[in-house]
């Protein structure tokens, strides 16, 4: 899962293979991870309280790779003995490949912990999966983020495919670092529309920029900026001048990166606990309060009228390898970039 691995307030004990699985790995998105391990720090503390047990948990704290991380090819184990109870993680990462998937996933080891209604909009989306393997308990949603005063004269964009159209040459800018934009956006592009899609946005795209230098640019007099940003709703809440952005929700649906779980269905009742806790209201309040979308029913995202959301869909997930798509995706989406940037083929 190409995640670090290092000392944490959450107990750790042992190796794979050693004392058993890990009860718990969680992989959180940065800005979620403080209040995520504060939470698990009480429902484990209590957890131990009453029952005299401890959890053997690890989350790490940061956000880069560990080639030191010994848990980062847990992926590639055949042995559902070895995969820890229960796994937090987020995005299309390893535990989408398709060989992991085929492994262990298709076996039925691990089920979903969802019992009720989903939130509606994520209801009528198709987040549920329909095997019960995968839990989705959040999502990190991304939208179009506009800046006034860099239209020039063009229609507000509404929906994605409006970013492929060559009025909108050099006039936007997509979220990640330079040389690897978020790969997100440019899956759902490629399923909806191809490696074409995939080259007309490469090809109106004026820079990819950190989500933070776009919060802090949008609306400025800063020239380097663009019209159009592909960005997480949380960094364009970030932006101060509300009075010269606006944040599109796209009439299509905002794309949407999964929060999800991986719960050894042997294991549910002794994690409970855990996954109670993650799936629940309070942290689903949270994570509304740090820009993402819970799907637990009884949680309000404050979302605009009529809001959608867009999925990959349960059956593209699980008859594509995801982790390879991600990079062929990116490949494609760069080499037109570039050729752009030189004058070339446009």
């Amino acid at each position: 899962m190409n995640k670090i691995q290092t000392d944490t307030n959450i107990q750790f004990e042992g190796e794979p293979n050693k004392n058993g699985p890990l009860d718990f790995l969680g992989y959180p998105p940065c800005f979620l991870k403080d209040v995520f391990r504060e939470g698990l720090n009480g429902v484990r503390d209590t957890y131990r309280e009453e029952t005299g047990i401890g959890l053997k948990s690890n989350i790490p704290p940061y956000c880069s790779n560990d080639p030191e991380n010994i848990y980062s090819d847990i992926w590639k184990t055949s042995n559902i003995e070895d995969f820890p109870n229960t796994v937090a993680s987020d995005g299309f990462d390893d535990l989408f490949r398709k060989k992991f998937i085929e492994k262990l996933v298709s076996k039925g080891y691990f089920k979903s912990v969802w019992n009720t209604a989903l939130n509606e909009p994520f209801e009528k989306a198709g987040f549920r999966d329909p095997d019960g393997w995968y839990t989705v308990y959040a999502v990190i949603p991304f939208i179009l983020f506009i800046d006034k005063n860099k239209l020039d004269g063009l229609p507000v964009p509404k929906r994605w495919s409006d970013l492929l159209e060559p009025d909108f040459r050099n006039k936007v800018i997509v979220c990640g670092v330079e040389g690897h934009p978020v790969d997100v956006p440019l899956l759902y592009l490629y399923k909806e529309h191809g490696e074409v899609g995939l080259r007309r946005l490469a090809a109106n795209t004026r820079a990819i920029w950190h989500a933070a230098q776009i919060a802090r640019t949008a609306g400025s007099s800063n020239p380097s900026g663009a019209a159009v940003y592909i960005q997480s709703l949380f960094f364009a809440q970030c932006c101060p001048r509300t009075d010269a952005t606006s944040i599109v929700w796209p009439e299509d649906g905002a794309y949407t990166s999964p929060l999800y779980l991986l719960v050894k269905e042997s294991r549910m009742k002794e994690m409970a606990v855990v996954t109670n806790y993650i799936t629940g209201p309070e942290l689903g309040h949270k994570c509304t309060q740090a820009g993402f979308l819970s799907l637990n029913p009884y949680v309000g995202n404050s979302l605009p009228e009529n809001a959608s959301f867009k999925w990959l869909g349960w059956d593209y997930i699980k008859s594509h390898d995801l982790v390879e798509m991600r990079e062929h995706v990116k490949t494609i989406f760069i080499s037109e970039l570039e050729k752009t940037r030189k004058g070339g083929k446009q």
